[in-house]
């Protein structure tokens, strides 16, 4: 016999569930395979009055065809309502025996198991309708619709209700695939309606499920008009959507100047990291900067306030946008600027600075180069002799061999020569 330690309450409620599912599910393999009926397991949470549903089944054969033999599952959110015999919104609710039943054109699912603290687990059977295939058939579905499938339509709640009413919004001629999609998808009549009353009138049934996957709803519709937006397509709000501009993301740029940003400007914005706060710490710091463009160059390739602030510390105090992108590009950093005064080269111009980073120019070369008498070269000599390969170790080796190059161009010629083989 298995024991278990003493368990919470919540904790020996989720152990008792699981055990029970797994024993029903056993129950459910060794029945599906002497019926042909379908019927499975089922797991639920009662959350918000509604009901979190998962049903679990072995699917017939013909219809998994060369794919493993796995189950087939689903979960979705009903309104507790609409399964009969549960109790109203009840989250703690606990029942050793319960039956309860989710009616549908196509026929019911009639539950059977247990609860605790509001999680539950057990049995399902579907029981089809038998005037549901002659209903469809009238409406113009009638292909076969074998008990598997008319499971599948009373799951997503598929039938001739939703299909009529498909139809009375112009929705004529729909595959029941494609009814079964837009029923999956959330497009209820309701959400058609609401996007009509938008403005979009004649929108495929297959361009309403990808607004509804990607959150747009009339409220988001009407809160983009109220800032401007009122020619915006679905295309564009899907994007504007998906990128994650809201209605105060707008009007907080809006605030920060940019009251004229396009539909474009503003995606584009959003996904580089343009916040009105990055753009206020930028105009804070008297920067000179104009357009969403060039914020967005800024945010790109790294320029925040610290390294604006850190910079004119070193003495940069009248930079540009372009002049900042560039220093943070060829890692021009307030440290290097200082480092390399520390060595006799301040209010070193951009352009060189620039140049000597790129040269791999560092304050330690300098030093070294220094140390070995070479005190007064100028920025393009040290660039020189980086770019000659010339290191404090080769000088030492020329001045073993007994040479003594005195300037640049001799220990270049030395290096050139092949002194260093």
């Amino acid at each position: 016999m298995t024991t278990f330690p003493p368990a919470g309450p919540v904790q020996a409620g989720m152990r008792y569930l699981t055990v029970l599912t797994l024993v029903l599910a056993q129950a459910v393999a060794g029945r599906a395979q002497a019926q042909s009926d379908v019927s499975g397991t089922w797991t639920a949470e009662l959350r918000n009055a509604r009901v979190f549903l998962q049903v679990r089944t072995a699917p017939p054969k013909e219809w998994n065809g060369d794919r493993s033999n796995g189950d087939w599952s689903m979960g979705q959110s009903f309104p507790i309502d609409e399964l009969a015999g549960l109790p109203p919104n009840d989250e703690r609710f606990s029942v050793t025996s319960i039956k309860f039943d989710l009616h549908r054109e196509a026929g019911t699912l009639a539950f059977e198991g247990a609860f605790r603290d509001g999680r539950g687990a057990g049995l399902f059977r579907f029981s089809p309708r038998a005037q549901y295939t002659a209903e469809m058939k009238a409406l113009g579905y009638g292909e076969d619709l074998p008990q598997w499938r008319r499971f599948q339509l009373a799951i997503h709640d598929v039938g001739p209700k939703y299909i009529k009413e498909l139809k009375t919004e112009g929705y004529d001629k729909l595959s029941l695939d494609q009814i079964q999609r837009a029923r999956t998808h959330g497009v209820t009549i309701e959400y058609i309606r609401d996007l009509k009353r938008q403005g979009f009138r004649t929108v495929a049934l297959e361009s309403l499920v990808r607004t509804r996957d990607h959150g747009v709803t009339a409220e988001y519709i009407k809160a983009l008009k109220a800032e401007g937006y009122t020619s915006a397509s679905l295309d564009d709000l899907v994007r504007l959507r998906d990128h994650g501009v809201t209605q105060k993301y707008i009007q907080d740029m809006k605030a920060a100047g940019f009251g004229s940003a396009t539909i474009e400007d503003l995606v584009r914005a959003r996904d580089h990291g343009v916040t009105p706060e990055f753009v206020q710490e930028i105009r804070g710091l008297g920067l000179s900067v104009t357009g969403l463009d060039q914020y967005v160059r800024l945010r790109d390739h790294g320029v925040r306030a610290a390294f604006v602030q850190e910079l004119k510390a070193a003495g940069y105090d009248k930079l540009g946008a372009e002049d900042l992108v560039r220093l943070h590009d060829h890692g021009v950093t307030a440290a290097y600027v200082r480092d390399l005064a520390a060595q006799g080269f301040k209010n070193v111009p951009i352009e060189d600075v620039v140049r000597t980073r790129d040269h791999g120019v560092s304050a330690e070369f300098v030093a070294d180069m220094k140390a070995l008498g070479f005190k007064e070269l100028t920025l393009e000599q040290i660039i020189r002799l980086r770019d000659h390969g010339i290191t404090p170790g080769f000088v030492n080796h020329a001045r073993a061999r007994g040479f003594k190059p005195a300037d640049v161009d001799e220990l270049v010629r030395l290096k050139n020569g092949g002194l260093w083989k």
